[in-house]
């Protein structure tokens, strides 16, 4: 029985040790609570949405698209390799350098769509829709910060990316059986 008792006390002091630990002001990471910052290009002289990207950033549309980012994915990392063939014996893998995968984020659209409006007019910097010229690299592309947040709102992990744009806008489904769910896009 006192053996039985001894186990039980190191039971719990293992518990009260693991709850200390998620307790304490660096406890657990919490999925839920992020915070996004999109800074758009302001585009070329040449491309005529450069004046309606550069006016969303002025009237706010900027930080109300931030604000309803539902969901979003910190980017991975990837080593890029390839086989190292000029070796005598068993081949090897050797790094070449390294390299992001692509990010998904999803947005609640407002009634006006003007989150849709916002990534489809970032994505015209891309190419002039009248002359359908491919714009300027430096024109296009912007950055997209990436915080994590702790229980009192602050910062405590974060990324840039740099150089960022919007890829791919995806198709959104309409439908009749959906009346209670809100329109996103991603």
């Amino acid at each position: 029985m006192a053996f039985g008792n001894a186990v039980t006390g190191a039971a719990f002091g293992v518990l009260n040790e693991l709850l200390g630990l998620i307790r304490n002001e660096n406890g657990i990471a919490k999925s839920a609570r992020y915070e996004v910052l999109f800074f758009p290009p302001s585009g070329g002289s040449q491309n005529p949405f450069a004046s309606v990207i550069n006016q969303m950033r002025g009237d706010g549309t900027a930080r109300e698209v931030s604000l309803k980012c539902e969901q979003i994915s910190m980017p991975g990392r990837n080593i890029d390799t390839a086989p190292d063939t000029n070796i005598y014996g068993p081949e090897r893998e050797v790094v070449t350098g390294y390299s992001f995968g692509d990010i998904n984020a999803v947005f609640q659209c407002s009634s006006d769509m003007r989150e849709k409006k916002y990534w489809e007019t970032w994505q015209r910097l891309c190419y002039n829709p009248q002359t359908f010229d491919i714009g300027y690299y430096n024109d296009y592309t912007g950055s997209v910060e990436i915080h994590t947040l702790d229980e009192q709102e602050n910062r405590r992990y974060g990324v840039k990316l740099i150089e960022a744009y919007p890829k791919a806008i995806g198709a959104q489904s309409l439908g009749y059986a959906t009346n209670n769910s809100y329109q996103t896009v991603d």
